[in-house]
């Protein structure tokens, strides 16, 4: 495989050029014709220039560039209309973040299928020459590069399955509960479903789910466990803020974000783990969490709020050396050991 800019050759696995640094083509499991649409929208800014990225006429010209690729020419023209691709234009300078801010509004409002996320954000970083690095790449094959019609042996759904929303009035029946099980099928929990649930011990959430809303377990003062499965992708704002006796959480390993105040005043909480996908850590989101001792923040994190371990008197954080997080607990004065990732 070449470089589509300079013609180099490419590294296996490489998702950018060696020698100009030019994002690499890529496709996206589900989605045989990625590289097709990527090329079609670089072909688009050399006949219009780049300015036309995100301008009024846009969509127009995506239409009119993809008329034989409904399923994805659809899932673009949405995902442009919601601000997906202005939230990448805006957010170039910190790419990763810009990019973790689409996905969880591509995975938690749009309830996309994870590998429909990925190609929708493979088109846009590709068409903005940035770095993207997807889960769901597959090496492309040579039928690839040709529009396919057949019987859909490729295909994959664009939304997630079966995307039932877990509301307050399904909730209500468990109001008296100790321990909950919510049933497989459901994607969403939405905003504080189970805010302020006083008799409230144990959750286990099923494997499909895939966002947790806003304040959804706020002030479950008797929670004490809860199962995350990696299905798990968006925990919104506050989402277990005040639950006083919550000791432990292991985070999802697909989480993108740890939100503003997902854990604050939880005074008993005393180690997270957090895995190597989030990127981002919000304001507030362990404040006032008395007893933290132990956080094993990852290299790959690139952004964290001045106030996100604001009130952890005990605070012990593990990082790498030389890495974002290193420097965030110097120049906040936390106390951290350095380890070898």
């Amino acid at each position: 495989m070449r470089c589509e800019r300079c013609r180099s050759e490419i590294r296996a696995g490489s998702i950018v050029c060696d020698e100009c640094g030019a994002p690499v083509l890529q496709n996206i499991k589900g989605f045989a014709n990625t590289a097709v649409i990527q090329r079609r929208l670089h072909s688009m800014t050399e006949l219009y220039g780049a300015e036309v990225i995100g301008s009024r006429r846009f969509i127009s010209l995506v239409m009119d560039h993809l008329p034989d690729l409904d399923k994805e020419r659809r899932l673009l023209v949405r995902a442009i209309r919601a601000g997906v691709l202005g939230t990448l234009i805006k957010g170039r300078g910190e790419p990763e973040i810009a990019v973790t801010k689409a996905k969880r509004y591509l995975l938690g409002e749009a309830f996309l299928a994870e590998n429909a996320c990925d190609f929708v954000l493979a088109c846009f970083t590709y068409l903005l020459g940035l770095p993207y690095q997807s889960a769901y790449r597959v090496e492309e094959r040579e039928e690839s590069r040709i529009i396919r019609n057949d019987d859909g042996a490729d295909e994959a759904p664009a939304f997630a399955e079966r995307a039932a929303v877990l509301t307050a009035a399904d909730a209500v029946r468990s109001k008296l509960s100790r321990n909950i099980i919510v049933p497989e099928g459901y994607v969403k929990i939405n905003d504080s479903v189970y805010h302020g649930y006083l008799r409230l011990k144990t959750v286990k959430l099923p494997s499909t789910m895939l966002v947790i809303g806003r304040y959804a377990f706020a002030e479950c003062v008797h929670l004490a466990s809860i199962e995350l499965p990696d299905s798990v992708k968006v925990i919104k704002q506050g989402a277990f803020s005040g639950c006083e006796r919550l000791r432990t959480v292991k985070l999802p390993r697909g989480l993108y974000e740890i939100d503003d105040e997902l854990f604050g005043g939880c005074v008993t909480l005393s180690e997270v783990d957090i895995p190597s996908s989030v990127c981002m850590i919000g304001a507030g989101a362990f404040s006032g969490c008395e007893k933290l001792e132990k956080v094993n923040l990852p290299q790959e994190i690139r952004y964290i709020d001045p106030t996100a371990f604001s009130y952890c008197g005990m605070l012990s954080v593990s990082c790498a050396a030389g890495s974002y997080a290193q420097r965030f607990c110097e120049e906040h004065d936390i106390e951290h050991v350095l380890v070898r990732r």
